[in-house]
């Protein structure tokens, strides 16, 4: 009798075994329903993430390699982390995207606060500062030292160039003219935007083109 239940216990066993491993891999009752895409910042940025997941309406849910799908996307230069979901029930996918948050254009391209840099599909639109260096290094000192500038005066600024992170230089307008200011390093930046309008108001400063405060107690006007 013992022997009897036991073999009908592992025959029920089975068939739900093999009756689960239908379900979840060939029946139409537990497929994808609906595939939602967030975080993307522009549209061609969104069709690459679709592209690169390669999902469609009706495929199994059980056959979804959601880690493989997601490292994938994890590769792309622009994408700082990306996660899949699925939810058994509803047949709902979700593919999250959390991008780069670019704080520069370095050498032309987009750059993170980490100096990683990339290319956004489709563009960024706001602006932001423009910075030319030998390297990241120097690069992200330059940007850090625009970060650090009050915005009435970070905003009349463009093109940083840093040849190492002690000799940053930009331009800044002053009405009509521009003026090249070499800055030096991130440092004494109150006294340095002191000194630098004090300059700026002298009359007979009219028409410099160049301010040096890389010492800013002796700076150097031309």
């Amino acid at each position: 009798m013992f022997l009897l239940k036991h073999r009908l216990f592992t025959v029920l066993a089975i068939l739900l075994i093999a009756g689960l491993a239908y379900l979840l891999g060939w029946s139409n009752v537990l497929t994808i329903k609906e595939i939602s895409y967030t975080g993307s910042p522009t549209k061609n940025s969104e069709a690459t993430v679709k592209n690169l997941t390669n999902l469609e309406v009706g495929e199994r849910l059980a056959r979804i390699e959601t880690r493989k799908i997601a490292a994938r996307l994890q590769n792309l230069p622009w994408v700082d982390n990306a996660d899949l979901s699925r939810n058994w029930i509803s047949g709902k996918i979700v593919i999250a995207i959390t991008p780069r948050l670019p704080i520069a254009t370095f050498n032309g391209q987009l750059m993170d606060a980490t100096g990683k840099r990339f290319e956004l599909p489709g563009g960024y639109d706001a602006k932001l500062p423009s910075v030319f260096a030998r390297d990241a290094k120097s690069g992200l000192a330059a940007i850090k030292l625009f970060t650090k500038l009050p915005t009435e005066f970070s905003t009349r600024t463009s093109a940083f160039t840093a040849t190492s992170p002690e000799n940053i230089n930009f331009k800044i307008t002053e009405g009509k003219r521009s003026l090249t200011v070499v800055w030096g390093s991130d440092i004494e930046i109150d006294l340095k935007l002191k000194v630098y309008k004090a300059l700026v108001a002298l009359p007979e400063n009219s028409k410099i083109k160049k301010i040096d405060l890389t010492e800013p107690l002796s700076p150097i006007v031309k």
